[in-house]
Parts: structure tokens; C-alpha cells; sequence
């Protein structure tokens, strides 16, 4: 019985994890983060809709390579607009998040690198969260918008209109 049982939980037989109820609310927030031991490739972003208004959450480094230079962005709690929050129920559209959402794992002993990268992307709807896969073209364009909306808005010009 024994051998059995651990003949099952080496090929997986044990009990499977539920997969979760697809969402019937709209997104109303995502984000994303990635750590890494060089900080100009660390960032963490987040946009969500609280009430009647859209904000936006930014760490990140811009750098410029050509002139040897980089600007630091830091937002929190910052206004941005509809038109801007709907670039990400755009991409959800398109690319259907929760189509990509990253399987749950049995945890197993990790050994813990301090060097290694590591990129997480989280999405609500209404106040049911998934984590989703960080890879292809669906992180690429969601990294893209962050990265966007966060120089517009902290953008010098932006702010004094």
C-alpha cells in the first residue's frame, strides 16, 4: 500500500488543484513586477480602479544608454484617466488574460538564488485576483503600456497642465 502511494504522488495521481471560476467582472486592476540584482532592469507597476477613479502606481529606472543617463519614476496613488486604464481592458481583450494564467504548483524545497530574476503579473476582476503567465507577447505588451503611461505621467510637462 505503501509503494502504492508513493508510486502516485510521483506521477502526480494525488488530488489535482481546482481550477478557478472564470471571472464574470470587468478588470479593475493589474500589475506587475520584476526583481532583479541589476536595479536598472527592476520595476513594479500597478493600475487599478477605486470608485469612479483610475490610478496608477509606478517604480521603475528609464534609462538612456546613448547619453548615459536615467530617470527615476516614482508614483503612487497618481490619477490617470479612463482612456488611459482602458489601454489594459484593450489588451485583455485582445490577449484574454485569464487565458494565460499561471498553474498552481505544489510547492516543492526551493533553494532560494539572491541573483535571480523574478517577474510576477497579477490581475483582478472585481475582487477575484490570478496570477498570469510572464511571458510572450501578452507580457511584452502589457510591460509596454506600464512603461508608457509611467513616463507620461510623470512626464514634467503632464504634470503643469
Amino acid at each position: 500500500m505503501g509503494v502504492m502511494s508513493l508510486i502516485g504522488s510521483i506521477f502526480g495521481c494525488a488530488e489535482k488543484a481546482k481550477t478557478p471560476v472564470r471571472p464574470t467582472q470587468k478588470l479593475s486592476s493589474i500589475s506587475i513586477s520584476q526583481t532583479h540584482m541589476d536595479r536598472t532592469y527592476c520595476y513594479g507597476f500597478r493600475a487599478r480602479q477605486e470608485g469612479g477613479s483610475y490610478l496608477l502606481d509606478a517604480e521603475c529606472l528609464i534609462v538612456d544608454y546613448d547619453n548615459n543617463d536615467c530617470e527615476e519614476i516614482n508614483l503612487t496613488d497618481t490619477p490617470i484617466s479612463e482612456e488611459d486604464f482602458n489601454r489594459f481592458l484593450a489588451l485583455d481583450s485582445q490577449y484574454d488574460f485569464y487565458s494565460h494564467l499561471k498553474p498552481v504548483k505544489k510547492e516543492k524545497s526551493k533553494m532560494f538564488v539572491l541573483d535571480e530574476t523574478i517577474t510576477n503579473f497579477y490581475v483582478k476582476y472585481g475582487e477575484a485576483g490570478f496570477n498570469v503567465a510572464t511571458s510572450g507577447e501578452l507580457y511584452g505588451a502589457v510591460n509596454q503600456c506600464f512603461f508608457e503611461l509611467a513616463q507620461k505621467y510623470n512626464d514634467k510637462n503632464y504634470k503643469n497642465e
